[in-house]
């Protein structure tokens, strides 16, 4: 036990002096920074640029009340109309819309829009622009536009506009996060989608970083032949749980960071993001996921002679954790489905599907303990396989081994 304590320490002690590792601690915080007040002041934040745009009224009745409404509903921080407008009117369609055309191809206008003649029936805009994903701008034009025609048919229905729009105002949709015990919250929906993905992306730099340096340890240390010394001092069981042990400290030291990060940053904006039971869970499948990790990895890592190599094995795993990632959105729409919890059930990725699930709300006890329970267990597996190959790759040079070799190993009293 001591010889692990003090492998542990040094692995410890060495990695968390490293320029390197403070670096790349100090971005995830730095994304959860971001990640939490940026999507927010921008939505909020108003706009500070003149958009210069092009209205082809085919109709032309239409133009001008689009430009006055434009000019009256949007403007600048500094009161100025956000919208300049070039009407395009009782001309040929065709040379109208070229000559649009051609101020968007020279930069004079950022878009333009066509109102067609037969725009009551068909009741279609055409909006035309070198860059679509202006999301805001069209949404503005998209409702000012639909304002205009719906009023044009209230008139010549014979109906008071201002008197239908009281009627059918819009409802004010607010948010309540309903919390333990019924307490109520404030909700804010760009947060509520942001939140679970920065405690998946918390908990997966956390893992996936200390496991992959204790496979560069194994590999750098068998490259150099320095395992060999080690060797001759302590058991091969002994030196991989230091190192396990050791660059798992340095995991919940970072993780620890993070959730420091997390509640600092919740606390300033006054939500409460994170309480007592998502920290515990935090924990609890950082550490069972961590094992799982590093046993794989230190597996790899003492059957390679190089890091190239290694890394080829390693992608395998690295595609497989970031399919939570990509089913995030599904996941936070669906927290409770049965694709969600088959999927929070299978070990190699059970961390993540469940820490997802918990930013979002807390799983039933019953899956959170079969979750944990499955786990465990894989985890206790992983460590005996992980050990045997350890024990025999590890002083194998010049040779790859065979996958039968492997499973022969793994199967060895």
């Amino acid at each position: 036990m001591k010889n692990i304590l003090i492998i542990a320490r040094w692995e410890y002690m060495t990695r968390l002096r490293s320029k390197w590792f403070i670096i790349s601690t100090l971005i995830m915080p730095l994304i959860m920074m971001v990640s939490m007040f940026i999507p927010s002041m921008v939505m909020t934040s108003g706009d500070s640029e003149v958009r210069t745009i092009a209205i082809v009224d085919e109709n032309n009745q239409f133009a001008e009340k689009l430009e006055n409404r434009l000019t009256e509903k949007y403007t600048l921080k500094d009161k100025t109309p956000k919208y300049q407008i070039i009407v395009f009117k009782n001309g040929d369609p065709l040379k109208m819309k070229q000559e649009a055309t051609d101020l968007l191809e020279s930069s004079i206008v950022s878009a333009y829009l066509v109102i067609p003649s037969d725009i009551l029936d068909s009741n279609r805009v055409f909006y035309y622009s070198q860059n679509l994903g202006n999301f805001k701008d069209q949404s503005e034009l998209n409702r000012t536009i639909d304002e205009i025609i719906s009023e044009h048919r209230m008139i010549a229905a014979g109906l008071d506009p201002a008197l239908v729009r009281s009627v059918i105002k819009n409802v004010n949709f607010q948010m309540v996060r309903v919390q333990e015990g019924g307490k109520e919250a404030k909700g804010d929906e760009m947060l509520a989608y942001l939140l679970p993905i920065i405690y998946v992306l918390m908990l997966f730099f956390a893992i996936f970083m200390s496991s992959q340096i204790l496979m560069r340890s194994v590999l750098t240390e068998r490259a150099n032949r320095l395992i060999e010394v080690l060797l001759s001092s302590v058991s091969p069981v002994e030196l991989m749980s230091g190192k396990i042990l050791g660059l798992g400290l340095l995991g919940l030291t970072q993780l620890a960071l993070y959730l420091f990060v997390g509640i600092t940053i919740s606390n300033f904006k006054g939500l409460e993001l994170f309480n007592s039971i998502n920290v515990m869970l935090f924990l609890v499948y950082f550490i069972l996921g961590y094992l799982l990790y590093a046993a794989i990895f230190a597996a790899i890592g003492s059957l390679f002679d190089n890091e190239q190599d290694a890394q080829q094995a390693v992608s395998i795993f690295s595609l497989i954790t970031i399919v939570p990632i990509f089913l995030a959105s599904y996941v936070i729409a669906n927290p409770q489905s049965v694709t969600t919890t088959i999927l929070s059930l299978i070990p190699i990725i059970t961390p993540y599907f469940m820490i997802l699930r918990i930013g979002v709300i807390i799983p039933p006890l019953w899956q959170i303990l079969t979750s944990v329970g499955l786990l465990i267990v894989s985890v206790w597996l992983a460590m005996l396989a992980a050990g045997k190959i350890f024990k025999v790759a590890i002083l194998i040079y010049g040779k790859r081994p065979t996958l039968p070799e492997i499973m022969q190993w793994v199967r060895a009293k």
